[in-house]
């Protein structure tokens, strides 16, 4: 009866440890694209009708490879977008891909780059998640989990 206890305690410790090892680990790989720190932010309006995704993607291959698109069910359509400064304006414009070289870490973040959702089917919640699929050319799909954080986050909460 005393051993039974210890192999369901070790059982169940063992469980939760995987388990929290699993929660904490926030990245997608497909081929030798890895994709991590995936967040994004709260809609400031119950009214709003686009929102942003940030996250970072490391080409581990020797060969460059290139996001082709980017996909989600949160929203009518999610493109590249990237902030540009032109006499002081600053103004985003859509890439129609985005090339990342061998060994290459390419970091989307609320000052640069960065994935613009239109057409939110329902407001962004802290704490909610929502996926995104990326499509690169050589590593094919990857399925990316994004967690929801506050309206000014910068990074996973």
């Amino acid at each position: 009866m005393h051993m039974r206890r210890i192999i369901l305690e070790l059982a169940i410790a063992t469980g939760l440890t995987v388990a929290a090892v699993v929660a904490v680990v926030v990245a997608a790989h497909a081929g030798e694209v890895m994709v991590s720190g995936a967040f994004a932010r709260a809609s400031a309006t119950p009214a709003a009708k686009a929102g942003a995704v940030y996250f970072t993607i490391r080409n581990e291959g020797a060969a460059a490879d290139t996001l082709t698109s980017v996909a989600t069910d949160a929203a009518q359509s999610a493109m590249l977008h990237e902030n540009v400064e032109e006499n002081g304006v600053v103004s985003m414009r859509h890439l129609e891909a985005l090339a990342i070289a061998p060994k290459e870490t390419v970091t989307l973040s609320p000052t640069k780059l960065h994935v613009m959702l239109m057409g939110l089917k329902a407001p962004l919640k802290k704490g909610q998640h929502i996926s995104l699929t990326l499509t690169f050319e050589k590593a094919g799909q990857v399925k990316v989990d994004v967690p929801v954080g506050s309206v000014a986050a910068n990074a996973v909460e």
